[in-house]
């Protein structure tokens, strides 16, 4: 199954920030399919998938931004109770430590969709779909 990279970017936690970093993907016609942020006094990381990953690496580099890349685990459950306790209950019982997840909003008939970073992308891929759980690709992300 194809790999999902997300984008890191590090953002110091003062007015402007935030929106010079949007205004360079807006710029550079990227658009952001998936976002968290989590903050400190200070600084923050602002975690995205976006449609052109390369692209947006360079723009947000040649704009003398910090990024990092990162292979996660996307998947598609269907957005009913207990679906999302369903799959961290695999994975757990598989031994694959969830480090974090957020979700994101896509047109798609009645299911959620979730980010995943844990600790092992390979074996988590392995449990989930052994599992039935439906794993999206970075093409089916920027499809939506």
């Amino acid at each position: 199954m194809g790999n999902v990279r997300q984008i890191s970017v590090f953002v110091e936690n003062r007015t402007g920030k935030l929106s010079a970093i949007t205004e360079v993907l807006r710029e550079s016609g990227i658009n952001i399919r998936a976002l968290s942020i989590a903050d400190t006094k200070d600084f923050g990381i602002l975690r995205i998938v976006v449609n052109d990953t390369d692209k947006a690496c360079d723009k947000l580099l040649e704009a003398a931004c910090t990024v990092t890349v990162t292979e996660v685990v996307a998947v598609s459950i269907d957005d009913e109770m207990g679906s999302l306790s369903g799959i961290i209950g695999l994975l757990n019982n598989a031994g694959v430590n969830i480090e974090y997840l957020y979700s994101f909003l896509a047109v798609a008939d009645g299911k959620a969709s979730i980010i995943l970073r844990v600790d092992d992308n390979e074996k988590a891929r392995e449990v989930l779909t052994a599992g039935n759980i439906a794993l999206l690709t970075e093409k089916d992300i920027c499809e939506m």
